[in-house]
C-alpha cells in the first residue's frame, strides 16, 4: 500500500511539473507570436498574441485552431500577403514550439524527452486525439512506477546483503 502512495505523490508531482511546462509554452508561443506580429505590422500584436497563446494552452487545438482561420479569412477576401503572413508566423511558431516542447516537459516531469514523445505518439496511436492528452501523463505514471520499483529493489539487495 506504501508503494501505491509514492506512486501517486510522484504522478502528483509530475503531472503539476507537465502543468507548469505548458505554461512555460504558451509563454513562449506569446513571445513569438508578438515578435511576429509585430514585423508583420500588425495592430494591437500584444493582445492578438496574447488571445492565441491563450487558446494555444488547450492540446490538440493549440494556436491553429486560431491562425489557420484567420489566414484563410485574409486569403478569400484578398489579402494575400497578410494571409502569408499570418501562415509564415503560424508555421515558424509550430516548429519552434514542436521542437521546443519534448525537452521542456521533459524536463518539468523528469522523463527523457525521447520517452515523452514516444508514450505521446503509441497514446494518440492507441486513444486517437485524446491520446495526446494523456501521453506525457502516461510517461510520468510509468517512471513513477520504475522509481519505486527501483527503490524497493535497491532496499531489498541492501537488506540481503
Amino acid at each position: 500500500m506504501e508503494d501505491v502512495k509514492e506512486i501517486l505523490v510522484k504522478s502528483i508531482k509530475g503531472i503539476k511539473g507537465y502543468f507548469k511546462a505548458e505554461l512555460k509554452l504558451a509563454a513562449l508561443t506569446f513571445i513569438l507570436l508578438c515578435i511576429g506580429f509585430f514585423i508583420i505590422g500588425m495592430d494591437y500584436w500584444g493582445i492578438k498574441a496574447l488571445g492565441v497563446a491563450v487558446v494555444d494552452i488547450i492540446p490538440i487545438l493549440g494556436s491553429g485552431i486560431i491562425m489557420i482561420p484567420w489566414a484563410l479569412v485574409h486569403f478569400l477576401i484578398g489579402n494575400t500577403t497578410i494571409a502569408w503572413q499570418l501562415g509564415l508566423v503560424y508555421i515558424i511558431v509550430t516548429v519552434i514550439r514542436q521542437i521546443a516542447e519534448p525537452f521542456v516537459t521533459g524536463r518539468e516531469i523528469g522523463v527523457r524527452p525521447l520517452y515523452t514523445f514516444i508514450s505521446t505518439v503509441v497514446c494518440m496511436l492507441v486513444f486517437g486525439p485524446f491520446g495526446a492528452l494523456i501521453g506525457a501523463v502516461v510517461a510520468i505514471v510509468i517512471k513513477a512506477i520504475y522509481e519505486v520499483k527501483m527503490i524497493r529493489k535497491s532496499e531489498y539487495n541492501d537488506w540481503e546483503n
